[in-house]
């Protein structure tokens, strides 16, 4: 019995995409437009994300730069003076549109500069024997915590009984 194969094609993506992907996503900050620029579809790139590490880490390089640079003109926008002849009700616009930009650069600045994962990154699981090796020495340090408060408390004062003395509870 025959199987019909036909071929998938690999939906990894070459170095001339990743090359093009991650230019423009230094440039833009922006996945979709980073993704089309590439000329491939944003579903692909994050795939090789959450499959590639080499990938993940240079996209969070390129991000961390468009960033960067979308911080830096928004801030030079943002010191431009007006001129004499603008509206007040043109200025607070753009002061609300500074405020926003500045909001959601703070919003991705943690996962931009490491501070919250990546959903797609999925944190190393470690060995058996580096678990153990953790919890032993978790262990041992709190044994050793233990016996240092218990050495820093001060010894109760007790007289030493002489056999025949009344005891004070008598």
């Amino acid at each position: 019995m025959a199987i019909n194969k036909t071929a998938v094609p690999d939906a990894r993506l070459n170095m001339k995409i990743r090359s093009l992907f991650l230019d423009h996503l230094a440039q833009s900050a922006n996945v979709s437009a980073s993704a089309l620029a590439a000329g491939v579809k944003s579903s692909a790139v994050y795939a090789e994300r959450r499959r590639t590490a080499a990938f993940r880490d240079a996209w969070a390089l390129a991000l961390a730069e468009g960033y960067a640079r979308l911080e830096t003109e928004l801030l030079a926008e943002a010191l431009q003076s007006a001129s004499g002849r603008t509206a007040d009700g043109t200025l607070k616009a753009r002061a609300q549109k500074h405020r926003l930009a500045i909001a959601l650069l703070n919003a991705h600045r943690a996962s931009v500069k490491g501070g919250a994962p990546v959903a797609a990154a999925k944190p190393a699981v470690p060995d058996l024997a580096t678990l153990k090796a953790q919890l032993v020495l978790k262990l041992t340090h709190m044994r050793q915590r233990a016996e240092d408060n218990a050495a820093a408390r001060p010894a109760p004062e007790t007289e030493p009984e002489i056999e025949g003395a009344p005891h004070a509870d008598a």
